[in-house]
């Protein structure tokens, strides 16, 4: 388990996954061993309330069946309370595991970075308005927090333990795109199942 205060730098393709272990909303526990099931992606979000969050959550949601049907296992975290993930998040019975990391253990040992500049600077983008006004539209209203700061990152790993992508956030709504994603599966010969 990655220890608080400990602080990696950003992880890149090739590089060994650092290990970790936490116990889902749910109360399973996840590890790299979810490895042995397939490649695994690493969802890291901003905090439970955040809009684009949701919308990502919402989003991936819908596209993950076809991405669990090529064996990709998912663990998402946020830095918010377990508490806090229920009333927002974890209501929504996405079918992936969810993490509360409210201490940033997981988040320093993968990279995950605090950007207040770069917060700022996501309300001067034209694609934050179009994200916000789509989370609006699916009731996905927001809050505030005083770790908002935190930009979200992505990273897959393969069933060897290596790092296949490593995707962070220039600005608050920043994931690996869903076709990234889908070509890394690819590069890796993850096929269906089917």
């Amino acid at each position: 388990m990655a220890r608080p205060g400990i602080v990696t730098m950003r992880l890149e393709p090739g590089n060994q996954a650092v290990p970790f272990a936490a116990e889902t909303l749910e109360g399973d526990r996840v590890s790299l061993g979810l490895l042995e099931r397939g490649p695994l992606l690493l969802m890291f979000f901003r905090y439970a309330s955040c809009p684009m969050c949701n919308l990502r959550l919402r989003d991936f949601a819908r596209r993950y069946p076809a991405l669990r049907d090529r064996g990709l296992q998912v663990v998402t975290f946020f830095h918010s309370s377990a508490r806090s993930i229920r009333a927002h998040a974890g209501g929504q019975r996405y079918p992936f595991h969810i993490v509360a990391d409210p201490e940033f253990s997981i988040y320093r040992a993968y990279g995950v970075e605090t950007s207040w500049s770069r917060f700022v600077l996501s309300a001067f983008l034209p694609t934050f308005y179009v994200d916000w006004i789509r989370s609006m539209r699916y009731g996905f209203w927001g809050g505030v927090d005083s770790k908002m700061g935190t930009m979200p990152a992505d990273v897959l790993i393969g069933q060897d333990g290596r790092v296949l992508r490593a995707h962070y956030g220039r600005d608050i709504g920043d994931h690996l795109p869903a076709l990234e994603l889908e070509d890394a599966l690819d590069s890796a010969g993850v096929k269906g199942r089917g």
